[in-house]
C-alpha cells in the first residue's frame, strides 16, 4: 500500500507538471482562435505544413562547414517544410462547430480532472479497489480522449481550410498529422478497463467469503 501511495503522489506531480499544461495550453489555443468566429481567424500569424512540387526550384544556402571541408563555395539546396506568414483565413461552417465544441468538452475535460484528484486523494488514504475509483478513472481518462478527438478534428478541419485557402507557388499545403501523443492514454483506457474488472473480481470474492 504505501508504494501505492508514493506512486499516487508521483502520478499527481507529473500530471500537474506535464499533461495539466499541455492540454490547458491547447484549449487555450483553440478559445484564442475561436474568439473572432464570424470570419476570420484572431490570430494573424498563420502556419502551414507544405511539400514542394516537381516544379520547384530549390534555392541554396551556404554551408561554411562544407566550405571549410571541400573547400568550394559551400552551396547546397534547400526548400521549406513549414511557411509561416501574416495572414488571416476564413472560417466555414464546419470550423465554427468545433470551435463551439471546445465549451462543453473543456468542461467535461475539467470534470475528469476533479475525478482524478478526488482518486488520488481517495488512493492516499487506502481506500483503491472500490467501484467509485473506477468512475472516477474512466470519467478522467475518456474526457480526456474526447478532448483529444476534438482537438484532432479541429486540426484536420484546418488543414483542408488551408490548402482550400492558400496557394503557395511550387508548393502544396499538407496534413500535420497528430497533434496529441495518443498511446499513453489509450494505454490508460486499457488499465482503467483492467482495474476495472479486478474491481468486480474482489467484489465477487468477498460476496463468496
Amino acid at each position: 500500500m504505501k508504494k501505492i501511495k508514493i506512486l499516487a503522489l508521483l502520478a499527481v506531480l507529473v500530471f500537474i507538471v506535464q499533461d495539466l499544461s499541455d492540454m490547458t495550453r491547447g484549449f487555450s489555443d483553440g478559445w484564442r482562435e475561436a474568439k473572432d468566429s464570424t470570419e476570420f481567424f484572431s490570430r494573424n500569424h498563420f502556419s502551414v505544413r507544405v511539400r514542394p512540387m516537381a516544379t520547384l526550384v530549390p534555392d541554396t544556402m551556404i554551408n561554411n562547414a562544407r566550405k571549410e571541408r571541400v573547400g568550394d563555395e559551400g552551396k547546397v539546396a534547400f526548400w521549406a517544410d513549414a511557411i509561416g506568414a501574416d495572414t488571416s483565413m476564413p472560417v466555414d461552417g464546419s470550423l465554427k462547430v468545433v470551435m463551439f465544441l471546445y465549451i462543453p468538452f473543456g468542461l467535461f475535460v475539467f470534470y475528469g480532472i476533479y475525478c482524478l484528484i478526488r482518486l488520488i486523494i481517495s488512493v492516499m488514504r487506502g481506500r483503491v479497489f472500490t467501484r467509485v475509483n473506477v468512475r472516477r478513472m474512466r470519467a478522467f481518462v475518456y474526457s480526456v480522449i474526447l478532448g483529444m478527438i476534438v482537438h484532432e478534428l479541429w486540426g484536420y478541419l484546418v488543414y483542408l481550410q488551408a490548402a482550400e485557402c492558400f496557394v503557395i507557388p511550387d508548393y502544396e499545403v499538407i496534413y500535420r498529422g497528430l497533434r496529441n501523443t495518443w498511446l499513453p492514454y489509450l494505454l490508460l483506457a486499457l488499465f482503467t478497463e483492467i482495474f476495472a474488472v479486478g474491481v468486480k473480481i474482489k467484489e465477487e470474492q468477498d460476496l463468496t467469503i
